[in-house]
């Protein structure tokens, strides 16, 4: 009993912390967005943020033109399964249609997420406003007194806490969101604005509001900027979004803060017992976290980082933040993306470590494919996903040359889309995730069948003009939003008419009708997980 009064006690001042330093640092964040149309070469309203950003990326945040910009503070109670939060948020009326209200999305809320969301109170500009949940409870849409016209801003203040989900131990479980085997998930712990669609005329726009499941991504947001400070038990380390900026710690409780530059959402992820390795590469300082026992496989991690983030940045475009990371998660044998930061299931550590560089380099390809360019994860999630899986190829050619590229191509892609062939599930690329049987159509046909269409575009148009249309894609579309429609447009502007024959065979047909040699030569056997 004693210990647990003195547990209490800590966690109560540190709330008090927590609340004392986060009013400071807001009225600072937001004496400077205020002051952003008097600007001058010394009041610089962008200065938070440019910390998490590499010098020669300043100018990203220069032309991100306006952007919704977050002020978060989180107090973690790990003991109580708890976390409670302030957030304030300048929302930009950037679509063509004037809002009488705001959605945000309470992601934890989902059924794979297996938590639930209090929103306690929610000021809009310094007056109480009326919301209501919707959709499950999974969305809360706050009332607004009057319209809030295109080119117009709001500033947004929401109460809340949640109960985080404690899941099993067992080192095969997949849990995105909880706490399991002393490590704490929390993606999406704070209420993230929706992403409003402008529809064909004005006025017919409308907040998107689908449920991803737990087969894809759920996220889908627009770039924005973060300041978060989160307070937590001082034995605990934090993986999170953005780099860290400042700590403070008293009485066993330690509050870290951190920013980001334009990032589609911010995780915190975090373990008493997590242990690092730190290494450079083009200026971008990487951290491998791993649990005791694990440090070569921690170390490998961290070498498959380094090498994935410079391959890409030379066929891409550099990876513009100052920091990246990647954990263990309790998410068995598969990884999952966040803005700056990859989880990688805690067995491709241990029982599945010859698969931990391929997972590594996959979820790398996504901080340019889902956090640079952007998409609806739910209803095109092939946009990102096939693009991230292709790049895989790219960086086994750097790393081992073609002929193992090409080995790579038929035992990762080929041979699992052949075995769905003759069982008759072969199916179109371009779907929304729900429509796909399981999660073996769903990722042998988006993952593998979309990323033997990039194969076979390369193959038409030869290996430079594929590498610039990769870089004009991410340069035209960097921090913005794709939908399929706009992929096409920028595969006409190629221009070359056999590519959208391909799109046509590969990605809009059930099943396409040319086949390359190693399709031909390829096993029709099941993909082994």
């Amino acid at each position: 009993m004693r210990y647990r009064h003195q547990q209490h006690a800590s966690q109560s001042h540190l709330v008090v912390l927590a609340c004392t330093i986060a009013c400071t640092l807001l009225a600072a964040v937001f004496a400077l967005a205020a002051c952003g149309a008097q600007s001058t070469a010394i009041d610089d309203p962008l200065a938070v943020y440019r910390p998490a950003m590499k010098a020669e990326f300043q100018k990203d945040l220069d032309n991100l033109g306006p952007a919704p910009r977050y002020a978060i503070s989180v107090t973690v109670d790990p003991a109580a399964l708890r976390l409670t939060g302030t957030a304030t948020i300048v929302v930009p009326n950037v679509s063509t249609d004037p809002w009488d209200e705001l959605v945000f999305r309470l992601y934890p809320a989902l059924d794979h997420y297996r938590s639930s969301v209090v929103v306690q109170s929610a000021l809009v500009g310094k007056k109480p406003a009326t919301f209501a949940y919707s959709d499950d409870n999974t969305a809360i849409r706050v009332n607004l007194d009057r319209a809030l016209l295109p080119g117009d801003s709001a500033t947004v203040q929401l109460n809340w806490r949640l109960d985080i989900p404690k899941i099993s131990d067992t080192p095969a479980v997949y849990a995105l969101f909880g706490l399991s085997q002393q490590m704490l998930s929390l993606p999406l712990f704070y209420p993230s604005l929706a992403v409003y669609q402008n529809g064909p005329a004005v006025g017919t726009g409308a907040w998107w509001q689908l449920n991803g499941t737990e087969r894809g991504d759920a996220a889908f947001s627009v770039a924005s900027l973060f300041v978060v400070t989160v307070t937590m038990p001082s034995e605990w380390v934090p993986v999170t979004s953005g780099v860290e900026v400042a700590t403070t710690t008293a009485d066993g409780a330690t509050q870290h803060v951190f920013v980001t530059g334009p990032s589609r959402e911010f995780v915190l992820h975090a373990s008493p017992v997590f242990e690092s390795v730190t290494g450079e590469t083009y200026g971008t300082r990487v951290h491998s976290y791993y649990l005791p026992g694990d440090e070569a496989a921690g170390r490998n991690a961290l070498k498959y980082t380094m090498q994935a983030l410079a391959i890409y940045s030379d066929r891409f475009g550099e990876y513009p933040f100052t920091d990246m990371r990647v954990a263990p998660a309790p998410t068995g044998f598969r990884g999952m993306e966040y803005p700056q930061v990859m989880l990688i299931g805690v067995q491709l550590y241990t029982r599945f470590r010859e698969n931990l560089e391929m997972l590594v380099v996959h979820e790398m390809a996504h901080q340019w494919w889902y956090n640079i360019v952007h998409n609806d994860p739910v209803t095109e999630p092939w946009l990102d996903e096939a693009l991230a899986e292709y790049s895989m190829r790219l960086y086994m050619e750097s790393m081992r040359g073609v002929t193992d590229a090409e080995g790579f191509v038929v035992r990762r892609w080929q041979t699992p889309l052949n075995g769905l062939k003759t069982k008759g599930q072969d199916t179109q690329v371009d779907q929304p995730v729900n429509a796909f049987k399981d999660g073996s159509q769903y990722e042998t046909i988006v993952y593998g069948k979309g990323a033997l269409f990039y194969d076979r575009v390369r193959d038409a148009i030869g290996t430079r003009r594929f590498d610039r249309f990769l870089h004009n894609y991410l340069e035209t579309h960097r921090w913005g939003i794709v939908d399929t429609q706009t992929w096409l447009a920028a595969l006409r502007d190629l221009p070359d008419p056999s590519l959208v024959s391909l799109y046509e065979q590969w990605i809009k047909a059930p099943s396409p009708t040319a086949q390359s040699a190693s399709e031909r030569n390829a096993t029709p056997t099941p993909q082994t997980p």
